[in-house]
């Protein structure tokens, strides 16, 4: 019995498509799009992916669906299985594998060295006849058994946020959806310790936001900022929500949210409150606190600022930081969380503390994605308790604290996609301490940005992730999706230099990396906007399926107008 036909087949779902590229999609008017009325969502089949996001655990992927063409009444975010083998769900009894090992038979059949109707059939599959427009060796997946659960959002989901609870067990998933607008926010399955997942319901793939019913469309409850009785400030949240990111503080965790037709970003504050159990979903609630104002225009994409590890280890006075990029201004803001814990009761907001001007190339207007590689200062840190306190009482040691003060001489890459021209910003955040009486009180950020390198047309996303280099090891790069001409390239922060670029389905949006540093394995998950499938390209730079899909995840349906 082949890998594949263990998979119960599910229908495929009818879907429609709009030929629009989603570089044009603020000019949808998403903000006046809501409603229960139509059709409803598919929910086994993908329409329109924006953005992706994997479980800490990496038992679950989470996929964002934005109804862009408005055929049903919302989009829909699915949690498909990752994991080796589950124990199956409600709509799908029979146990079945994950992505994660039909992406791995692939790669040891190829490596193997059978022929591609061995290989495909390996999983169920035959081979692939159109691998020019769907770059991969097989025909698609479906979609359908790889679902374990799903709710319906509104219209034009854009940006998707993970929060684990420090210190206790619980995960929320936060997206903007431009067609409320809202901020909806999920209580998910936490599977930091993948052999004991912790869930606030009854599966350990889990959307918990009070909807109901096979739709389960998200109730009120769980869409912040369209309620002004749930804001202290009684404020509602601003138009075309789209980037989105989070950083924890000594109030909660701190979200900001891009706007990008008010020149704004709002901030959502998470509380955690309620007691951590299997069936009890957390009681506090995230509200909408503040609205910075007077940005520049069109701010678009948000990437917290990872904080030194000596924040925490010496109880800094620190705020928060988040980068906005723009798309109609040659500069990025630097905007900082302030918890106002003085106040009764405490009132946060966060202000604009910096500008980031871009001068590198001709333009420089239309900036995209960010993205930080802490790699080094990472491994910087973590030797120093490794070497310094191997026992974990960590803060009283004067000599921990001198190392991690040394850390922070490793400077954090900070990286930048613009459109006009598109290219690659590569440049760092420098982090200094601020002494006082020869004791460190505070760390002072800056940005430089120090060069520009051509990318493909189209260039939007990036991410930072991990390859399984030719020795074994992990190796850092920096991949970027070039959605117009279907490029995804791979830059190589030691040597400085774009070394490599494969091509992807049409409209690459959401990159996510699933890399296990134990078992060697690398892959990277890329959401084909335009055709409405995902593509499991390897990592893997031993093997000759590197920079190749392995897999395709939902047979690709074109856009309406070429059916």
């Amino acid at each position: 019995m082949t890998l594949r036909s263990r998979v119960q087949a599910k229908s495929k779902g009818q879907r429609g498509a709009a030929g629009l590229a989603l570089s044009g999609a603020a000019l949808v008017a998403a903000s006046c799009f809501t409603g229960s009325e139509g059709l409803v969502p598919p929910t086994d089949t993908l329409y329109f992916p924006t953005a992706l996001a994997i479980s800490p655990g990496r038992t679950s992927l989470y996929v964002v669906n934005s109804d862009f063409d408005l055929q049903y009444n919302g989009g829909t975010i699915q949690v498909l299985n990752l994991s080796s083998t589950d124990g199956g769900s409600s709509t799908n009894p029979v146990p079945d594998a994950g992505l994660r090992v039909y992406a791995e038979t692939v790669a040891n059949a190829i490596a193997a060295g059978e022929p591609p109707a061995s290989v495909c059939a390996s999983i169920g599959l035959v081979p692939n006849v159109n691998d020019t427009l769907y770059p991969g060796p097989c025909s698609a997946l479906e979609v359908a058994p790889f679902v374990r659960a799903h709710a319906t959002i509104g219209a034009f989901g854009s940006g998707m946020s993970l929060i684990p609870r420090v210190g206790e067990p619980g995960l929320r998933l936060f997206t903007s959806v431009r067609g409320d607008p809202s901020v909806t926010y999920f209580d998910v399955a936490d599977d930091r310790d993948p052999a004991n997942i912790v869930t606030p319901c009854e599966s350990n793939f889990c959307l918990e936001c009070g909807g109901d019913g096979e739709e389960k469309r998200c109730s009120a409850s769980h869409k912040v900022g369209e309620n002004v009785f749930t804001s202290q400030r009684g404020l509602l949240l601003p138009t075309e929500p789209v980037g989105i990111a989070a950083a924890t503080s000594v109030l909660g965790d701190a979200i900001v949210v891009a706007h990008q037709t008010s020149a704004s970003a709002s901030l959502v504050v998470n509380q955690w409150g309620g007691e951590a159990e299997a069936d009890v979903p957390f009681e506090d609630t995230p509200s909408l606190e503040f609205i910075l104002t007077e940005l520049p225009d069109a701010p678009t994409s948000v990437l917290a600022i990872p904080p030194p590890r000596l924040v925490a280890s010496q109880k800094l006075t620190y705020s928060p930081g988040f980068v906005v990029s723009h798309r109609a201004a040659p500069r990025l803001s630097v905007v900082r969380f302030e918890a106002d814990q003085n106040s009764t009761p405490p009132r946060p907001f966060i202000v604009q503390s910096d500008s980031v001007s871009i001068s590198l190339s001709n333009d420089g207007s239309d900036s995209r994605g960010l993205a930080f590689d802490s790699t080094a200062r990472v491994a910087c840190e973590t030797e120093c308790e490794e070497s310094l306190c191997p026992s974990g009482a960590c803060e009283a040691n004067q000599l921990f604290t001198n190392c991690l003060v040394d850390c922070l001489e490793e400077p954090i890459g900070f990286y930048v996609v613009n459109r006009t021209p598109a290219s690659l910003l590569v440049g760092r955040m420098e982090s200094k301490p601020v002494l006082e009486d020869e004791r460190v009180v505070g760390i002072n950020e800056s940005f430089v940005l120090a060069q520009a390198i051509p990318l493909p047309l189209g260039a939007a996303t990036i991410g930072v992730g991990s390859i399984i280099g030719l020795d074994g090891e992990l190796e850092t790069r920096v991949f970027v999706a070039s959605f117009d001409s279907r490029f995804v390239s791979v830059y190589d922060p030691l040597l400085r230099r774009i070394e490599s670029s494969f091509r992807t389905g049409r409209g690459p949006t959401g990159l996510v990396f699933d890399t296990d540093p134990i078992a060697k394995t690398s892959h990277l998950y890329v959401a084909d906007f335009t055709d409405s499938y995902l593509s499991v390209i390897d990592l893997d730079s031993r093997r000759l399926t590197y920079g190749t899909a392995l897999l395709n995840i939902g047979p690709p349906v074109p856009p309406r107008e070429e059916q």
